[in-house]
């Protein structure tokens, strides 16, 4: 019985902690994608900030004619005409790079088919009396040529198979779209024509010049340098810049920091959140938890979705315990009525067919078969009026209509009407009353109060009838605008157990179903009917038997 009654609950807690568990794991994991996505987005709006900063620096670098990465160059040569060598008479400009260093750069530089590395910034020779002399300190040559020694060491121990690529200008994949090209007309051009050209002076013959993109790289792992691929004519050779990685990260990272505080670019290479024109990605820890995310719209509604649910598991568990509830008063009233119903008909079946029969005729014995006959059919009456009263509990007509009696008239109507259950019980009734009740009214009918108080002295007769002491005691007092009713028995009492259900209908304690006659209705008809007019009834704590207090209200005076 234990079994079944739990087995409803288990597979309930089950059901509920699996819907509860599905709900939080589909929650979470949609907030987590979407901060996942809040996350993508930063990113993605970081990178394209630094993209957009890093594009000036690329459009100004890749910009930059071929020769300005030479020390000096003759002023009256064509574009394509630069490379030759310097004539006597000839006028040399300096290379821009030679007296101005852009931002975040460390060192322009050149590498021919050889693997010679040169670099504007650090001319050799006579050029580098000329820029001594006129336009750069000794010390920034100097400085200069030390970095160009390192890049030479950082370019010759980098791998041969990427040198020998960056090198390859017949590689499939260099097309015009991704070169700039630079062709002279056939024709020669009209200032040309109309002068003869020195006898100092070289004639040229239209030459192609071809620039491949600038192309991020790094030198051992932690050096970036932007490179390029040239050809003027039948030479080739590369032209690059050395990047100051340190400064340019911290400049990058500047500029993202209101989006991305925890931001940071690392050297890589195919990595994910990279930037498009140099290879570093983005590394950042985002601000906050999933649980942030709740205040989102999203997490609002799986908030709301979640107390819905919540909600409905509670309401299905309330529904349960009513309708187990019900259940087991259903079965207990149906057990209950059968049993107590059957033992008063079947003495009135048998009283009945006595007084129909031979051992009627003696007068004492017919008197004794009527008495008998109707002490059971009283019973029977008693039970079916306290059954049909129950089931009206909490409509407006449960209790007779009648006029507000004087406590002292309740009192005598209930002794009056125990006094059989008293006698049989063998117990005798006790009264304490306080002097000031028989000032006062009830302000309810006197059938409601009788019945409520002959209840609890017919269930005291009942358990404590085989006590030490066979005594039923009431005791009445005035407590501001209500009575008190407090009957009392020296019985077994109520076990510790039972005092939380004492009061359900049809329940009866375990000790009692087998010894004790009875629908377990008393007492919850008495505390329904006492709520029903406006009062209580409340189980007090004793040492020993059990007590009951009765709360009515007392009639308004006039």
């Amino acid at each position: 019985m234990r079994t079944r009654r739990i087995l409803p609950w288990v597979l309930y807690a089950v059901c509920a902690l699996a819907v509860l568990e599905g709900l939080g794991y589909a929650g979470y994991k949609a907030l987590e994608l979407q901060k996942q996505r809040r996350d993508d987005e930063i990113a993605q709006h970081a990178l394209w900030h630094m993209d957009s900063a890093l594009a000036s620096v690329l459009a100004a670098e890749s910009a930059r004619p071929y020769f300005h990465y030479r020390p000096f160059h003759p002023a009256e040569r064509a574009y394509s005409a630069m490379l030759g060598p310097i004539e006597p008479g000839e006028v040399l400009v300096p290379s821009p790079l030679l007296t101005e260093v852009p931002p975040f750069v460390r060192l322009h530089f050149e590498i021919d088919a050889h693997g010679v590395v040169t670099s504007p910034q650090a001319p050799d020779g006579n050029l580098r009396d000329l820029a001594e002399a006129e336009y750069v300190a000794a010390d920034d040559v100097i400085t200069a040529e030390a970095l160009r020694l390192m890049l030479a060491e950082l370019v010759s121990a980098s791998d041969d198979a990427v040198q020998a690529e960056a090198m390859d200008f017949s590689r499939p994949e260099r097309t015009a779209q991704d070169e700039r090209l630079f062709q002279l007309p056939s024709q020669p051009i009209p200032a040309l024509q109309q002068r003869q050209a020195p006898a100092n002076e070289r004639a040229f013959q239209p030459t192609q010049v071809v620039l491949g993109p600038l192309e991020a790289s790094w030198l051992a792992g932690n050096e970036l340098v932007l490179m390029r691929d040239v050809r003027v004519g039948e030479t080739r050779f590369r032209q690059g810049v050395w990047l100051d990685w340190p400064s340019l990260r911290t400049w990058l990272l500047e500029r993202v920091r209101d989006i991305a505080p925890s931001a940071d670019l690392t050297p890589t290479v195919g990595q994910e959140r990279s930037l498009a024109i140099i290879p570093a990605s983005l590394a950042f820890t985002p601000a906050g938890s999933v649980v942030r995310e709740i205040d989102s719209p999203l997490g609002v509604i799986l908030v709301l979705t979640w107390l819905a649910a919540l909600l409905a598991i509670v309401a299905i568990g309330v529904v349960l315990r009513l309708a187990t509830s019900l259940a087991e008063r259903r079965g207990r009233f149906v057990s209950a009525v059968t049993h107590e119903l059957r033992t008063p008909m079947t003495s009135v079946r048998l009283y009945a067919e006595l007084l129909g029969s031979d051992a009627a005729r003696d007068e004492a014995r017919r008197s004794r078969f009527i008495e008998m006959l109707q002490q059971e059919s009283a019973r029977l009456a008693r039970i079916i009026e306290n059954v049909l009263l129950y089931a009206r509990l909490g409509r407006r007509d449960v209790t007779p209509q009648g006029h507000r009696p004087s406590i002292e008239h309740v009192i005598d109507r209930v002794a009056q009407d125990q006094r059989g259950v008293l006698g049989r019980a063998s117990m005798s009734f006790v009264q304490h009353l306080d002097e000031d009740v028989s000032k006062h009214e009830l302000g309810v009918e006197e059938e409601a109060a009788a019945r409520i108080i002959g209840n609890l002295i017919e269930n005291a007769c009942k358990y404590a009838s085989e006590g030490p002491d066979p005594r039923v005691e009431l005791s009445v007092r005035i407590h501001g605008r209500t009575v008190h009713f407090t009957v009392r028995d020296w019985g077994p009492g109520v076990p510790p157990r039972e005092r939380r259900r004492i009061f359900d209908a049809f329940h009866r304690a375990a000790r009692d179903e087998n010894h004790k006659d009875g629908l377990g209705l008393g007492l919850a008809l008495a505390k329904g009917l006492a709520k029903q007019v406006g009062g209580d009834l409340t189980l007090d704590h004793v040492d020993e038997g059990a007590s009951f207090t009765v709360v009515l209200p007392l009639a308004n005076e006039p």
